[in-house]
C-alpha cells in the first residue's frame, strides 16, 4: 500500500463516524470533609461499569468524561476502602456539577498523595486500586513512583529517563505538537511560569500507547489548557527562591464553564533576579496566557494564546583550572563590570508565542474527533562578543591561562599572573571599559565602501556585541479520531501537516564605542590573502560598514514541513489487552540563503536543493492482568526518523552543502514490566533496550592545529561531522511504595542504564571558508564509549509523613553515579597516537596511549532534599505554604555534565593542553510558596 493510500484510507476515517450510540457528559464535583470543609485530595473516583478512574487534585476537585446519561453508581475509594457510593441521574446537560459531596477525612485525607506546589509540578497522586480494575485504567489511572521521582527528583540533577534526549518523546498541548521540527527538540521554556495551568498534564514512558498520537521511542505527554480543563477558582501565588531567580509572582483567575456555555481562564507570572545563584546571571522571565471556550452541543471551540518574554544571563562550563583560581566552582567568565554595574556578554532573549485554536466534536458517545490549528511566531537569541584584528577577549581563553604560560613561556611569569588572577576579580571578567577605550581610538578609513564609490572615515570597531538569532516561524495542524468500533475495540488515529521556518541570522546590537563595524570574515582574510572578492559576507555589497541593527555574518532560512498519519488498535480481551500503533511520514527541508557569500556565490544565495525522505514506524505490545494484583506488560517497536536540518549541512551559515550520504535513523526497541498493586505495597520493575543506527553529531568551533589528511596542521573555523553513530541503550527501572501506615509512606526507586556508543564512526572535517575536506572518513574509535550528559544510574529513597493538620513532609535521599564526560572524537582516531613531525607515534599502552583514549569518569554523589506543605481553611478560601530545601548538605563539589574541548595537541600529545569543561551543580538551594486560593 502506498503512503498516498494511506492517506486516503486514514482521512476517510477522521471524516466518518457513527452517531449511533446513547449521549454522554463530563460529570466534576468537589471532596470536602465535613467537619472542617477542607477539600480531600487523592480519592479515586469510578462510575460503576466505565473503566476510567480519576483523582481528586489538591484542592479536592475530579472530573469524569463521557459518563452515559441517565442513573448511575459513582464510587469513591482510597488505598484501603471504598469510602462512598453515590447515586444520581445524570441529565444530557454538559458538564454536571454534582458541588460538594464529603467523605469522612478520618480514613480518607490522611492518605491523600499530593506533591507541595514546590514541585513544580501537577499533583503525584497513586491512590489504591480495585482489584476489578483492568490493567489498561489500572495503569493510566495514577503515576507510579519511578515516574514522581524521576521527573520532580531526578529531573532537577540532569538526570534523562532511559538517557534519551528530549527529540524522542512527543508533547502535545491543546491536541497540537509542539516538538521543534529543526532538531526535534521540545524547548519547554515557551510555557515556563504557567505553572496553574500546566497542571492538567499526562505523561507516558516508552512505548506504551496513547490515544493522541503514535508517540517517540521515549513516550509522549499531553498538556490540556482549555478553560473548561481549568479549575473555577482566583489563585495568587508569591514565591521567594535562590535558583535562577529569586523571586515569583503568579495569578490564575478562572470561570469554569459558565451558564451561557462560555468558559474563561487567564494567567500570568513573572520571575526575576538581579543576579541569580551563579554570577553575573541576572533572569528577568514573564508570561502570559489567556484562553477562551465555547461548547455547543456536542462541539467544543477553544482558542488559546500563550508566551513568555524571557531575558536571562547566561554562564557556561569552566576549566577546573580557572574555578580553582576564582575560589568557586560556580565561576562566570561572560560577565564584567561596566561603570561599576556587572554586565553579562552572553544575554539570552526570546518571545516566542503561540496560538492554538481546537475543535473538540462528539457526534456520539463513542466517536471523538479534535482538530487543531496553530501558529507560533517571534524572536530567539543570545548576544556575544565579536572581534577583528584584536586580541581574544576571553577571561579564562587558554593562552591566558598560567598553566598554558608555565609550560610555554616562562613559570615567573606565570606565577605572577596565578597570583594576579586569584586575588584581582577584573582579571578574570570580561574587560569592557577597555574595549570603549579601544574603539574609540581605532581610526580608519573605507574605500569603496557598502559597494559604491563611497568613502567612511570613523572609528572601526574592533569589538563588538552581536546576537545570534534563530527566530521562528510555524504553522501546525492536527486532527484526531478516537472511535470505538465495539465494547472491547478501539480505533485512534490522526493526520498532521506542520511548516516550520527558522529564521537564522546575526545582528550587530553594540558597537561599545565605535563609528562602525565592517561585514568582512577575518578567516577569510588570513587564508586568501591575494583574494580580496571572498572576504566578503555578501559580495553584492562589498565592504559594507555595519551600523546597530544591520544584519551581517549569515543570513539564511531553515524550511522544513513534515506531514504525518497514524493509527492505533487496541483489544480488550478482559485480563488481556492488545495494541498496535503504526505511522507514516513525508518530510521535506531545504536552506534559503539571503547573503552571496564570498566563498560560495554559486551555492549560497536561494533555495537550495531539497531533501526528502519518507519514514515510519509501528510498535505494539500486550498487557496482562495475572489477577487483581499481579500484572505484566510487552512493548516493542521500530521506527525511523528523517535526519533533522541542523544537523544536514556542512556549513549552513556559508553554503547549502549537504552531509554526504545522508540517511534517515534507525531505531529498534523493546520493553518489558512487571507490576505489584496491593493496598499496602505498590511495585514495578521495567527491563528495556533501544538501538539507535545512523544518527549524525555535527559541530561547528575554532580548531588549531589541525591534523589533516595531507596538508599538515591547519588552524580555522571548522565543520566536524561524524555519520555512522550507533548507539545502545539498556537498563532497569525499579520502584517501590510502601504505606506503612496511613501516615507514613516509603519509596525506593532505581534507574539503572547503561547508555554506550555501538559503532566506529566516520569523521569528516571542512573548514568554513574552503568546501576541501581537510578530513575526510577519519575512523573515531567510538565503540563502547559512554554517552554522557546525564548519570547513567539514580537511586531513591523517600519518606512522606502526612500529620492530621493538612500537613506533609517529603524527606528524600538520591545518589547519582555512573556520570561520563562528553569525549572529543578527534582525540579517539589513529592520527591523535600516530608519528607527527618527529614525534614518536605513541606506545600502546603506555601511559599516554591510556590519557589519549580513556574517558573521564565523574564521581557520584549524594543528595538529600525536605519539603514541608501546610494548607489552611480561611472561610471558604484556602491558603497553602509549601518550603522546600535541595542539597541540604551543601554539597558544591559534584558535577552534572562537562566535555572536552574540540582540541587536541597532536604535536605533543599534551591530553591537558586543552582540558575538560564542567558544569557543577547547585549547593543549597531553598523555595518558599504561599498561595492564597479563592
Amino acid at each position: 500500500m502506498t503512503v498516498r493510500s494511506i492517506l486516503v484510507l486514514l482521512s476517510t476515517l477522521c471524516l466518518f463516524s457513527s452517531s449511533l450510540y446513547a449521549q454522554s457528559i463530563t460529570v466534576n464535583g468537589h471532596l470536602i470533609d465535613p467537619s472542617t470543609e477542607a477539600p480531600v485530595p487523592g480519592i479515586e473516583v469510578q462510575v460503576v461499569g466505565m473503566l476510567e478512574t480519576v483523582l481528586s487534585d489538591e484542592q479536592g476537585y475530579f472530573e469524569l468524561e463521557s459518563v452515559p446519561t441517565g442513573p448511575q453508581t459513582i464510587h469513591f475509594y482510597n488505598k484501603e476502602l471504598r469510602v462512598r457510593s453515590l447515586e444520581v441521574e445524570l441529565g444530557t446537560n454538559s458538564p454536571q456539577d454534582l458541588g460538594d459531596l464529603t467523605i469522612d477525612v478520618a480514613t480518607a485525607s490522611a492518605l491523600a498523595e499530593e506533591i507541595p506546589t514546590i514541585a513544580l509540578s501537577n499533583e503525584d497522586f497513586d491512590g489504591g486500586g480495585d482489584a476489578s480494575l483492568q490493567y489498561s485504567n489500572l495503569l493510566t489511572a495514577s503515576r507510579d513512583a519511578f515516574v514522581s521521582s524521576a521527573r520532580f527528583i531526578f529531573g532537577p540533577r540532569r538526570f534523562r529517563i532511559r538517557g534519551y534526549d528530549s527529540e524522542n518523546n512527543q508533547v502535545y498541548i491543546n491536541g497540537l505538537p509542539v516538538n521543534e521540527l529543526e532538531n526535534g527538540r521540545v524547548t519547554f521554556s515557551h510555557w515556563s511560569g504557567l505553572n496553574d495551568i500546566t497542571r492538567n498534564s499526562d505523561l507516558s514512558i516508552g512505548l506504551d500507547p496513547v490515544d493522541y498520537a503514535f508517540g517517540g521511542v521515549g513516550g509522549a505527554s499531553t498538556i490540556n489548557m482549555r478553560a473548561t480543563r481549568q479549575r473555577r477558582q482566583l489563585r495568587l501565588n508569591y514565591s521567594l527562591t535562590n535558583g535562577n531567580y529569586s523571586h515569583r509572582l503568579m495569578g490564575t483567575y478562572s470561570t469554569g464553564l459558565l451558564k451561557n456555555n462560555w468558559a474563561f481562564s487567564i494567567s500570568g507570572s513573572r520571575r526575576w533576579a538581579q543576579e541569580g545563584y551563579v554570577e553575573g546571571s541576572h533572569y528577568d522571565a514573564w508570561a502570559y496566557f489567556l484562553s477562551a471556550e465555547k461548547r455547543m452541543g456536542k462541539h467544543s471551540l477553544n482558542f488559546t494564546v500563550f508566551g513568555t518574554p524571557i531575558e536571562r544571563g547566561k554562564s557556561t562550563a569552566v576549566v577546573q583550572e580557572m574555578y580553582d583560581l576564582a575560589g568557586t566552582n560556580y565561576y562566570n567568565p561572560y560577565w564584567g563590570y561596566q561603570n561599576g554595574k556587572k554586565r553579562n556578554s552572553r544575554v539570552g532573549r526570546s518571545h516566542q508565542p503561540m496560538f492554538i485554536l481546537t475543535h473538540d466534536w462528539n457526534p456520539s458517545p463513542k466517536t471523538e474527533i479534535t482538530t487543531a490549528i496553530g501558529y507560533q511566531t517571534g524572536r530567539n537569541g543570545g548576544t556575544a562578543l565579536d572581534w577583528y584584528d584584536a586580541n581574544d577577549p576571553r577571561p579564562d581563553y587558554y593562552r591566558r591561562l598560567p598553566s598554558y604560560i608555565a609550560a610555554n613561556s616562562s613559570p615567573e611569569a606565570a606565577a605572577l599572573i596565578e597570583q594576579r588572577l586569584r586575588t584581582d576579580e577584573n582579571s578574570r571578567q570580561i574587560a569592557w571599559e577597555d574595549f570603549y577605550e579601544i574603539n574609540r581610538n581605532s581610526p580608519a578609513t573605507i574605500e569603496n565602501a557598502n559597494g559604491t564609490n563611497e568613502t567612511v572615515f570613523g572609528n572601526r570597531s574592533k569589538y563588538i556585541v552581536e546576537d545570534r538569532r534563530y527566530d521562528n516561524e510555524r504553522w501546525s495542524f492536527n486532527t484526531n479520531i478516537r472511535q470505538q468500533l465495539a465494547d472491547n475495540l478501539m480505533l485512534q488515529g490522526g493526520i498532521s501537516y506542520q511548516r516550520q521556518q527558522i529564521h537564522t541570522f546575526k545582528e550587530l546590537v553594540d558597537l561599545l564605542g565605535g563609528d562602525f563595524y565592517i561585514d568582512v570574515d577575518r578567516f577569510a582574510e588570513r587564508d586568501f590573502p591575494n583574494n580580496p572578492e571572498v572576504v566578503h559576507q555578501d559580495i553584492r555589497t562589498p565592504n559594507r560598514t555595519l551600523q546597530v541593527g544591520d544584519k551581517f555574518g549569515y543570513h539564511y532560512d531553515a524550511n522544513i514541513n513534515k506531514g504525518a498519519v497514524w493509527a492505533q488498535l487496541m483489544y480488550d480481551l478482559g485480563n488481556l489487552d492488545v495494541f498496535v500503533s503504526g505511522e507514516a511520514s513525508r518530510s521535506t527541508f531545504w536552506r534559503t540563503g539571503f547573503f552571496q557569500n564570498g566563498r560560495f556565490p554559486d551555492n549560497s544565495l536561494g533555495d537550495s536543493e531539497k531533501q526528502e525522505f519518507t519514514n515510519g514506524g509501528i510498535k505494539g505490545g500486550l498487557s496482562y492482568a495475572i489477577d487483581g494484583r499481579n500484572y505484566i506488560q510487552l512493548r516493542g517497536g521500530y521506527l525511523t526518523r528523517a535526519p533533522f536540518f541542523r544537523n544536514s549541512y556542512l556549513s549552513p551559515r556559508t553554503r547549502d552543502q549537504v552531509v554526504p550520504g545522508l540517511t534517515s535513523e534507525k531505531i529498534l526497541s523493546g520493553e518489558a514490566s512487571y507490576i505489584l498493586r496491593t493496598p499496602i505495597i505498590k511495585a514495578k520493575a521495567t527491563a528495556y533496550f533501544t538501538q539507535f543506527r545512523d544518527q549524525i553529531f555535527n559541530r561547528s568551533f575554532f580548531q588549531e592545529d589541525l591534523q589533516t589528511d595531507d596538508t599538515g596542521l591547519r588552524d580555522g573555523f571548522v565543520n566536524y561531522i561524524m555519520t555512522g553513530i550507533d548507539k545502545r541503550h539498556f537498563g532497569t527501572e525499579l520502584s517501590l511504595a510502601v504505606n506503612v501506615t496511613q501516615s507514613l509512606q516509603v519509596k525506593a526507586v532505581a534507574a539503572i542504564g547503561q547508555y554506550l556508543f555501538d559503532s566506529r564512526p566516520s569523521a569528516s572535517i571542512v573548514l568554513d571558508n574552503n568546501s576541501d575536506f581537510l578530513v575526510r572518513d577519519r575512523t573515531v574509535f567510538a565503540k563502547n564509549f559512554y554517552v554522557s550528559g546525564m548519570p547513567q544510574r539514580a537511586y531513591n529513597l523517600g519518606f512522606t509523613y502526612r500529620g492530621k493538620g493538612f500537613w506533609t513532609v517529603y524527606l528524600d535521599f538520591s545518589y547519582y553515579d555512573e556520570l561520563y564526560i562528553d569525549f572529543n572524537p578527534n582525540r579517539r582516531t589513529e592520527a591523535a597516537i600516530s608519528e607527527l613531525d618527529g614525534f614518536d607515534k605513541v606506545e600502546q599502552g603506555s601511559d599516554t596511549w591510556n590519557d589519549i583514549i580513556r574517558q573521564e569518569k565523574r564521581d557520584g554523589y549524594l543528595m538529600v532534599d525536605l519539603s514541608l506543605s501546610k494548607s489552611f481553611k480561611i472561610g471558604r478560601n484556602f491558603l497553602y505554604l509549601n518550603a522546600r530545601i535541595n542539597n541540604l548538605l551543601n554539597n558544591q563539589d559534584y558535577v552534572t555534565g562537562g566535555f572536552e574541548q574540540l582540541r587536541f595537541d597532536f604535536e605533543g600529545k599534551d591530553v591537558n593542553r586543552f582540558p575538560s569543561r564542567y558544569f557543577y551543580g547547585y549547593g543549597l538551594g531553598y523555595f518558599l510558596g504561599i498561595t492564597y486560593r479563592m
